[in-house]
């Protein structure tokens, strides 16, 4: 008879440790900000112990730091590390669009569409918030439809590798570099040329989206 094996089940802990690190990288808790254990138990309604074993996992992965004396930090944005993940995603990603054009289903790309015109309509608004939200989906969608269809699962699972660093960017680029209209001009360019079949010009718009992105980097510097 095989050995039954017990799954871990999901405990405070894991749920305090998942919602915070999603607000650190979605940047409720701001890069620099001071966090107090007590105020973040108090909003998710746990104790301090979990709060606790939680920053200790987060501390760990870099999103925090903590300083004696002083206290528990929100990492900042390292600049360094942002340039050299959009200089891996342009490598990956360039090669991914390259082959992945000629083999995305019509339906899939049919949608894609869709979804960047419900975009720009959204983003036309006055809601910042609304719209940023629906370019933040339209760009995990657009990639993921590329890494599936590029013909290697290896490139989705490493850029993945590197997600809090990419969103981190992400959320910064758009929040306080006004990158909402370039980030959605581009993205446009890299849908249309995928629909259309156009690899040269689908690889061009890529390139020229992750090159735009490293370029705010390095001037926020």
């Amino acid at each position: 008879m095989e050995e039954i094996v017990n799954l871990e089940r999901r405990t405070v802990t894991d749920a305090v440790y998942e919602q915070l690190r999603k607000d650190i990288i979605e940047m409720f808790y701001q890069p620099g900000e001071r966090l107090s254990e007590q105020k973040i138990a108090q909003r998710y309604g746990v104790s301090r112990d979990p709060v606790r074993k939680a920053v200790s996992r987060l501390v760990q992965e870099n999103l925090l730091i903590s300083k004696p004396q002083c206290g528990t930090f929100v990492s900042e944005l390292s600049i360094k590390q942002g340039r050299e993940v959009c200089e891996i995603r342009l490598l990956l990603e360039a090669h991914a669009v390259r082959t992945a054009c000629a083999h995305i289903p019509q339906e899939e790309l049919d949608q894609l569409v869709s979804d960047l015109e419900k975009t720009r309509r959204i983003a036309e608004e006055e809601d910042e918030e609304e719209a940023r939200q629906y370019i933040y989906r339209l760009d995990e969608q657009m990639h993921r439809i590329i890494w599936k269809y590029c013909g290697n699962e290896m490139i989705g699972s490493i850029i993945r590798s590197y997600d809090f660093i990419v969103k981190r960017i992400q959320i910064s680029n758009m929040q306080y570099h006004r990158r909402k209209s370039g980030t959605l001009l581009e993205m446009g360019k890299i849908i249309l040329a995928l629909a259309n079949k156009d690899v040269d010009a689908a690889v061009k718009a890529m390139e020229i989206h992750i090159g735009n992105i490293k370029k705010t980097l390095v001037e926020s510097q």
